[in-house]
């Protein structure tokens, strides 16, 4: 059976009524860019450090962006917003509001301008994307001089299935977070700062207990991302890790009632994975 085919009867097998989320963590080599859609709506949540992020658009016929944000202004995460930009029409850019001296940054804030999006703060606010709903987790006001520390978290709420994205925070940031009773147990979360110790902590672990950790990072990367410990940790915790290096894009269809599949691009290691809803 083929992934697509099998996907299809899964869907197919769901309450005719019911719309479904689409997750796409994209392979987009050592860094950051996922799409998300539901109801007509699109979600970018970073692009990634290059142009190749256009292949992307086009083979899902993405033309229109109602949400595009920037979790933070690195380039392994904003490298591909100019063409996101040039090649899609943008209704709202979001980013951590921490400006950058690269040229990347200056190009992308250029691009921002141009395109006509309504550049919106990253304030604590809920955006509401068909029958999901975007919530953006603001940086810690203390740790607004670091990129990675001052990442906007964004978790998707879709019924009882939740999705939870970082960008690169790291062990200060996901401190602040906890403490301020702002995450919950999630369905499916992007591991932060592409799998390296300090983007992953016990406590993280114990908060979030997602059914699905997905790390995205390069192959044969410079860094050592991700690291055998936090794979570990992760696994010991009852997740089930992909990894883009490995498994190419990674693929998340959800339903409202919780439950979800998820497949990858290299169907490894086999086409289609099915999830229960977590327990109330």
């Amino acid at each position: 059976m083929t992934v697509r085919f099998a996907v299809a009867l899964w869907l197919l097998a769901c309450p005719v009524a019911a719309q479904h989320l689409e997750i796409r963590f994209l392979d987009v080599g050592q860094g950051d860019a996922t799409l998300i859609r539901e109801g007509g709506r699109t979600v970018l949540i970073d692009a990634g450090p290059s142009p190749a992020i256009a292949s992307y658009l086009r083979e899902f016929h993405v033309d229109t962006i109602d949400l595009l944000i920037a979790s933070h202004n690195h380039s392994d995460h904003i490298g591909g917003m100019t063409t996101v930009l040039g090649s899609a029409f943008v209704r709202f850019y979001v980013d951590n509001g921490l400006p950058s001296t690269t040229s990347t940054y200056e190009r992308t804030i250029e691009a921002v301008q141009a395109s006509g999006a309504q550049y919106l703060h990253w304030s604590d606010r809920s955006i509401t994307l068909g029958d999901a709903v975007v919530h953006l987790l603001p940086p810690p006001p203390q740790l607004t001089d670091d990129q990675n520390n001052g990442s906007v978290g964004v978790l998707i709420e879709y019924g009882q299935f939740l999705a939870l994205f970082t960008g690169d925070s790291q062990q200060q940031e996901l401190s602040a977070w906890l403490s301020g009773g702002d995450v919950p147990r999630v369905s499916v979360l992007k591991v932060a700062h592409h799998g390296s110790s300090n983007g992953t902590s016990p406590a993280w672990i114990r908060a979030t207990r997602p059914q699905v950790a997905v790390i995205s990072v390069g192959s044969g990367n410079s860094y050592g991302h991700p690291a055998a410990s936090v794979i570990a940790d992760w696994e010991q915790a009852g997740a089930r890790v992909f990894r883009t290096d490995r498994d190419g894009s990674v693929v998340v269809f959800a339903n409202f009632e919780g439950g979800f599949v998820v497949t990858t691009a290299n169907a490894y290691p086999k086409g289609v994975i099915e999830f229960q809803p977590l327990e109330p």
